[in-house]
């Protein structure tokens, strides 16, 4: 099996790659989870479900918000401990919806209160990621008469990076930080793991996902939040779907 693994991690290490460079750090969990539901550094994106689209980003930013201390919770209850804004638009819009007097704060309805936030969530970490210069908005057709909008890679290495960092955890022996769980959650429910991980390393992806999700090593309470979010997820997206 290690010399599958070392040909996985080698192919995704051709490019010149700085691993989990300053810049990389800054990138927010929408942000990367968008990068990770890259098809190909043409812009072409991997086929979600709508409604698990939404609630992966509206998942995403509510992380995001988590790790910046934000929030808090109990089993039962998230609620916000900071509404100050954070600036950042695929943020803001959730925070400020998470303040709101008449927001029921009982965790299995978190996801279904915010599932419309995940369509605004996602165009604004797209935007950031254009003003950042790591995508670039292209235009084209489809079946030459429906015009649609591609996001292609301007060189491919942030979109690398993420990839590979998980890679890293997922497949070897590495240890993820809280951001790391958070997206492989992500990645897991919205049904993108195999665009990551081979077919032939899934079962052992999937073991160490589960692992992870059990482990007290991310701070923050951020499993809390990932357990939150599966939670209410999977009651949340039968009944839009």
């Amino acid at each position: 099996m290690a010399g599958k693994l070392d040909m996985v991690l080698a192919a995704a290490e051709t490019a010149d790659l700085t691993f989990y460079d300053g810049a990389i750090a800054m990138l927010t969990v929408p942000e990367e989870f968008l990068l990770l539901t890259l098809k190909d550094e043409d812009g072409g994106f991997v086929d979600i479900p709508l409604e698990y689209q939404r609630a992966g980003f509206v998942g995403a930013a509510i992380m995001e918000l988590a790790l910046q201390g934000r929030l808090d919770n109990d089993v039962n209850r998230v609620w916000v401990v900071d509404k100050t804004p954070t600036g950042n638009a695929s943020l803001d819009p959730v925070l400020a919806r998470l303040s709101a007097p008449d927001f029921d704060t009982s965790a299995d309805n978190l996801i279904n209160q915010l599932i419309e936030l995940g369509d605004p969530v996602r165009e604004q970490a797209l935007k950031r990621l254009c003003d950042k210069k790591i995508l670039v908005e292209t235009e084209g057709r489809l079946l030459w008469f429906l015009k649609t909008r591609r996001y292609p890679a301007i060189d491919g290495k942030e979109m690398r990076e993420v990839k590979l960092r998980l890679l890293e955890v997922l497949l070897r022996d590495g240890l993820p930080d809280p951001r790391d769980c958070c997206l492989m959650s992500l990645a897991e429910t919205c049904g993108i793991i195999r665009q990551i991980v081979p077919q032939s390393e899934l079962k052992l992806a999937r073991e160490r996902i589960a692992k992870f999700s059990k482990m007290e090593l991310i701070g923050q309470n951020v499993n809390h939040y990932i357990e939150i979010f599966e939670r209410a997820m999977a009651l949340a997206t039968p009944a839009h779907m």
